[in-house]
C-alpha cells in the first residue's frame, strides 16, 4: 500500500512537532492535520459483508435490540450516550486516562489522533454512502434519536470505526491500560444504539472497519513518526515508564 501524499507545508509541521517534544510544548493549534489514508488506499467495500437489508426479518430484530436498548437505559446513561457523541479520543478515553490525558498538554498526541479522525472520515464516508443503510430512528418511529441525529449512513458505525482504531493505536501507545481502554470503547459505541443512531450490526461493522484502518496505518512511515512522538509524550504525562 503506498503511502498517502501530503504537502510539504504538513511534512514541515511534522517534523517540528517532533522536534518539538524534546524542546518543549507546542500549541496543537499549529498543527496540520491530513489523513494517513483514504478509501483510494483501503477499500472497505472489499472487507466488509454487507448490513442487514432494510425491511428485512433481520432488520427488525435490529430495530427490536435498539428500541430493547433504549428502553433499559437509565436517565444517566442517556446523558452519558449524548456526551459519548464527541468524537475525539479525549472524549472517549479521558475517563479512563484522567485529567492528565489532556489535549492542552499533549499536542503530538492531540495531532496523532487528530489524523486518525481524519482518516476515519476519509475511509468510511465514502462506504456509508454506498452501503445506503438507513439509520434506526428513520426506519422505526418508536425509536427515538437521543442524541444529535445525523442521517448519513448507518453502517458502519463512523464513531465505532474511530473509536476501534484509536483504542488500538492507544493501547500501543499504553499496553498496562489496554483493558480499561477496550472496556471504555466497547461502551462508547454502545452509546450510539442508545442514541438510536446504530444498529448492533453498525457496531460489528465499526469494529472490523476500525481494525482494518489500524493495521493499514502500520505501512504508513508519517503514521509512525507521529506515533513515536505521541508515546514519548503520553507515557511521560501519565508518568509511566518510557
Amino acid at each position: 500500500m503506498p503511502p498517502v501524499t501530503v504537502n510539504l507545508l504538513s511534512r514541515i509541521v511534522v517534523v517540528f512537532l517532533v522536534g518539538a517534544v524534546v524542546a518543549g510544548p507546542v500549541p496543537a493549534v499549529l498543527a496540520v492535520d491530513a489523513p494517513y489514508i483514504t478509501a483510494r488506499d483501503l477499500d472497505l467495500l472489499a472487507i466488509l459483508p454487507p448490513p442487514v437489508t432494510n425491511g428485512s426479518a433481520a432488520d427488525r430484530a435490529e430495530q427490536d435490540a435498539v428500541l430493547a436498548a433504549q428502553r433499559a437505559a437509565s436517565a444517566e446513561r442517556i446523558a452519558q450516550a449524548r456526551a459519548d457523541a464527541d468524537e475525539t479520543v479525549f472524549a472517549m478515553f479521558t475517563p479512563v486516562l484522567g485529567g492528565a490525558f489532556n489535549p492542552r498538554v499533549l499536542p503530538a498526541t492531540n495531532h496523532l489522533f487528530s489524523r486518525i479522525g481524519m482518516t476515519e472520515d476519509a475511509v468510511v464516508g465514502p462506504v456509508k454512502t454506498a452501503f445506503e443503510r438507513n439509520r434506526p430512528y428513520m426506519n422505526d418511529p418508536e425509536i427515538k434519536p437521543l442524541v444529535r441525529p445525523s442521517r448519513s449512513g448507518s453502517y458502519p458505525s463512523g464513531h465505532t470505526t474511530r473509536a476501534t482504531a484509536m483504542a488500538i493505536v492507544l493501547g500501543d501507545l499504553l499496553p498496562e491500560k489496554r483493558g480499561a481502554i477496550w472496556e471504555r470503547a466497547a461502551d462508547y459505541a454502545q452509546s450510539r444504539v442508545i442514541g438510536g443512531m446504530h444498529y448492533p450490526n453498525d457496531l460489528e461493522g465499526g469494529r472490523r472497519a476500525g481494525t482494518a484502518i489500524a493495521v493499514a496505518l502500520l505501512g504508513q512511515p508519517e503514521f509512525k513518526v507521529d506515533f513515536e512522538a505521541a508515546r514519548s509524550e503520553l507515557r511521560q504525562a501519565l508518568g509511566l515508564q518510557p
